[in-house]
């Protein structure tokens, strides 16, 4: 069996990845975009928060924003434990070779 190193398994690190909490459906699924560099490379989301902080810290995010109205729905489903954020010193926008 072939072994992965860890800088193999996410090949877009170098690229600032964000989200953006939009909803919650049924009181613990969160709805949200997850974005890889620039607008372009959006796609939509729905998972429970569990999964949602794990999703977040494999996947290096540098930043959660969350809509307006959601934020104490959002809070209470985290309760208090928020995923770890990537450190952004060595990330770049995909808009940064134009």
């Amino acid at each position: 069996m072939t072994r992965i190193k860890q800088e193999d398994r996410d090949r877009l690190q170098v690229y600032r990845k964000s989200v953006r909490v939009f909803g919650i459906r049924k009181g613990k699924f969160l709805e949200f975009d997850f974005t890889v560099g620039c607008e372009e490379l959006t796609i939509e989301l729905v998972m429970p928060y569990p999964i949602f902080k794990e999703f977040c810290e494999t996947n290096h995010v540098a930043e959660i924003l969350c809509d307006e109205g959601i934020n104490d729905d959002f809070d209470r489903l985290a309760g208090g434990v928020l995923p770890q954020l990537y450190d952004e010193k060595n990330i770049i926008q995909l808009g940064d070779f134009k």
